[in-house]
């Protein structure tokens, strides 16, 4: 898919909290993407975004869809919008970048990757936490066998405050599990990666006082055939903090406080500045060797001989994920957040509600 080499003409589609922290931050950092547009039903908005940012502005979906000149369209909107608003752009011709967790089902995961084949036009994710600098620094800390081979990883994010706006709706895509979760599940299924065979997920959601009809705190088990345990922990309703990672293998373990320091210094008006000189939150890692004693039989009784390290973590950088998406439009390099890598993660959230439901283990099919 070749395209010239004018930038391409983006249009965000809302400006809460994603659309104008992220999306629009990011792509103003993308070299061969300009902020072409953003889309807000409200008109005081409209004003301020021309006024603050001199970009055009849309009152409805629609209208950026019948601009000719608007390239990719990047939904941060409510996540039971994200299906419809897909198709409908990709059938204008449109390249689309839509926020996660996708959408709320396979059977639109479908629709929608059926909707860019049929457009021969590029659809994405924004898994923006794949670049996050512990998760990158975990990943390759457990692929070198720094602990062995890892048998249970446990991901936790947690903080303490209430769901704000669609948020606390179930009907819109609101909730904690599929706001946290599904980035932790993509990390996840990246590090169980290649999944080959069958596996179970079993979870459990709480609601524990904010007033809504989401779940407040979720906890789900990912079991896969090789032995691997992800337990992934996503919390509204958390004091004090878990670390964001814990992991353990056969010759050790590590953990790592602290979240990727990118969305407080995007936030600030500088995500080049983020960075974690605080080894607080530095990856600790423990190693055990085991060697005979002797005194007795090396069969019945060994001695551990631990060490321990503290590893600075990598630099996370987000802004690659929009440097592929330009690549990838493109024609210059594949796409790294592919729609059918993120059907998984949406299946195994319809899942975890199904077995939160139920109160069993549910079996998530590989095709």
């Amino acid at each position: 898919m070749s395209q010239s080499s004018n930038p391409l003409n983006a249009v965000v589609v809302g400006y809460g909290y994603a659309g104008r922290c992220f999306h629009t931050y990011l792509i103003g950092l993308t070299p061969g993407l300009d902020l072409y547009g953003i889309v807000s039903r409200r008109e005081e908005v409209r004003g301020k975004i021309q006024a603050d940012l001199g970009v055009r502005t849309f009152a409805e979906l629609g209208e950026a869809l019948a601009d000719p000149d608007v390239d990719v369209i990047v939904l941060a909107t409510p996540n039971d919008q994200h299906a419809s608003q897909t198709v409908a752009a990709l059938a204008a011709g449109k390249h689309v970048v839509t926020d996660k967790p996708m959408c709320l089902s396979t059977e639109e995961a479908d629709c929608m990757i059926a909707a860019a084949d049929e457009a021969d036009r590029v659809l994405s994710v924004f898994q923006n936490r794949r670049w996050d600098g512990d998760y990158l620094t975990v990943r390759d800390l457990l692929r070198q066998g720094t602990v062995g081979t890892p048998y249970y990883i446990e991901m936790a994010w947690e903080k303490f405050s209430p769901p704000r706006t669609w948020r606390g709706s179930h009907a819109a895509g609101g909730g904690i599990f599929i706001d946290l979760g599904s980035h932790m599940i993509d990390q996840a299924l990246q590090l169980a990666a290649p999944v080959s065979a069958g596996f179970t997920v079993y979870a459990r959601f709480f609601d524990r006082g904010w007033n809504t009809d989401v779940e407040d705190h979720a906890q789900c088990l990912l079991s896969f055939a090789d032995g691997l345990n992800i337990q992934i922990i996503a919390s509204a309703r958390s004091r004090p903090i878990k670390p964001r990672w814990y992991a353990l293998g056969t010759e050790g373990g590590l953990l790592k406080h602290g979240l990727d320091p990118q969305e407080k210094a995007m936030v600030a008006g500088d995500i080049d500045a983020a960075d974690e000189a605080d080894e607080a939150n530095h990856v600790r890692v423990w190693q055990v060797e085991t060697a005979a004693s002797p005194t007795s039989t090396p069969e019945k009784r060994r001695e551990a001989i631990v060490s321990e390290h503290v590893i600075p973590p990598q630099a996370g950088r987000w802004r690659c994920y929009y440097e592929n998406v330009v690549a990838a439009i493109a024609g210059e390099a594949e796409l790294i957040v592919d729609p059918r890598q993120i059907r998984p993660v949406v299946r195994v959230v319809e899942a975890a509600f199904e077995s939160a439901r139920c109160g069993t283990a549910v079996t998530v099919e590989v095709p």
